[in-house]
């Protein structure tokens, strides 16, 4: 647990840094462009690079890649083991590349597909910006792809810092460049930024593993069986994507605004899902690799339950926050320049809905990397298609009637459906997760935090006092567990 909570505290710091800078690359965006026409392009433009990008990037093969490359290196050593690292990043360059040249040159297409509901004007816009933004897919996919392999060395510092260079990228270029190139200023930045993450990585990456080779050896059997892995995780990820789009296409039907007022919602409620779920998962991820492929079942349980315990006394306070507080945040911190009161009201609402399955959300990291630790694929890809057929049907079934916050909700669902058939399952066919434990431990963060508003709400107060002292309260309450029990107090 010591050494869990020391790995995710650094990761969490340096996330919060980029997270922070994200916030900024948002308020800079709002304040020069606000939320209309202009933003639903660009927005667009990029969830578009996005889904190219995650496709074959770190959201497929750095998960499978870990619990292969650690099985190959117990069986073969290390140099064999590092001609895999070579194997798969060369056939990553070449995939992502073919791919970045068909979106070139089938950028008005994809566009036309993807958001239909968008004036001619605006999806030619977006088309421009893709083309831009195209070789970033190649930039960023590589530089996930190494980054999983470095915190499978244990190094997470630079893995995790990477996307601040990135935000640091978007906020410049916006910023000096918005009077002289408009909205594209934005696209160069997201384009600089992937290829300066990729760069940084690569000094210590080579510290790691040596010279590069450009070498694929099609004969390793480790090769074989990661994209035998890799195909049904493909699908998974593939259906993910439409679903982004899918949500991208209703909201295309909406009012102008409504695409930027959704991904400034997203925005917001991924500060505390990047910092506390995704960081805490990467830490989680290699130990859990580790102890299985070890037999040491007992520890891989301990390591979880006391992962999804940490992410529940972290995302808790942070989801409460968000719901509660939703409009006086985004007036906060969006509430600037060209962003209208309509803006904030689209994006308060939506916020709020959205944070209602942060848990959900965090805790579907910490189980997706439990299958994979298993070397199990398939069954969350299974889980997943349901919850986005049922996402995209709620859509379709939502959106009428309550438009945005339609949207929103049918996310909650779709996620809090797969998150109990992803924990159902893996209680059945694995190791079985101590969930009364959890709700336990659920239950007595909640009443800290019904505790905590309601103090909070006998004064009237800015914002930024009420939440600094939300934030005290709610750690005073716990330091008293704390005193104790001591660091035990996730245990049990």
């Amino acid at each position: 647990m010591k050494k869990m909570l020391r790995n995710s505290f650094v990761v969490m710091i340096i996330t919060l840094i980029s997270r922070v800078l994200g916030l900024g690359r948002t308020v800079i965006i709002a304040y020069f462009f606000g939320a209309g026409v202009l933003t639903d392009a660009y927005f667009s433009a990029f969830k578009i690079a996005n889904f190219f990008r995650q496709l074959l990037g770190e959201g497929a093969l750095g998960n499978v890649f870990i619990p292969i490359y650690n099985e190959k290196l117990k069986e073969s050593g290390e140099e064999e083991s590092k001609k895999l690292i070579f194997s798969i990043i060369n056939i990553l360059f070449i995939i992502l590349s073919l791919l970045a040249i068909l979106t070139i040159v089938f950028s008005n297409d994809i566009v036309n597909i993807m958001v239909n509901g968008y004036s001619d004007k605006t999806k030619e816009l977006a088309g421009k910006l893709l083309k831009i933004m195209a070789f970033y897919i190649v930039a960023i996919g590589i530089a996930g792809m190494i980054g999983a392999i470095l915190n499978n060395f244990k190094k997470f510092l630079l893995p995790a810092s990477i996307s601040i260079i990135f935000n640091i990228s978007i906020i410049l270029f916006a910023a000096f460049l918005h009077n002289k190139i408009g909205i594209y200023s934005l696209a160069i930045g997201v384009l600089v930024g992937g290829f300066m993450q990729l760069i940084i990585l690569l000094p210590q990456f080579f510290k790691l593993v040596g010279f590069f080779r450009l070498k694929i050896d099609f004969e390793d059997p480790a090769l074989k069986k990661i994209f035998i892995m890799l195909l049904p995780m493909l699908v998974g990820i593939f259906a993910r994507q439409i679903n982004v789009i899918v949500d991208q296409y209703f909201a295309s039907f909406l009012s102008s605004g409504t695409i930027s007022a959704l991904e400034n919602a997203t925005r917001l409620y991924n500060l505390p899902l990047g910092m506390f779920g995704i960081s805490i998962a990467t830490v989680v991820f290699p130990m859990l690799s580790k102890n299985i492929t070890e037999n040491k079942i007992e520890d891989a349980k301990r390591n979880i339950e006391e992962g999804f315990k940490l992410l529940i006394f972290l995302v808790a306070p942070s989801m409460t926050v968000l719901i509660y507080y939703s409009k006086d945040i985004v007036k906060l911190i969006l509430g600037y320049g060209k962003f209208s009161n309509i803006a904030i009201k689209i994006t308060s609402e939506s916020l709020a809905t959205y944070s209602l399955g942060l848990l959900f959300y965090t805790g579907i990291h910490i189980l997706v990397r439990g299958y994979y630790s298993y070397k199990d694929t398939k069954t969350p890809v299974k889980i997943s298609i349901i919850a986005i057929g049922t996402n995209i049907l709620l859509d379709y079934l939502l959106v009428k009637e309550y438009k945005y916050i339609g949207l929103a909700l049918a996310t909650v669902i779709a996620s809090g459906i797969n998150f109990t058939l992803l924990l159902y399952f893996f209680n059945k066919r694995y190791f079985k997760i101590n969930v009364m434990g959890i709700v336990k431990f659920i239950l007595v963060v909640s009443f800290k935090l019904v505790v905590v508003v309601a103090i909070l709400n006998l004064f009237e107060i800015w914002i930024i006092i009420k939440l600094i002292f939300f934030a005290l309260l709610y750690l005073l309450f716990w330091s008293f567990e704390y005193k104790k029990n001591g660091k035990n107090m996730f245990k049990g």
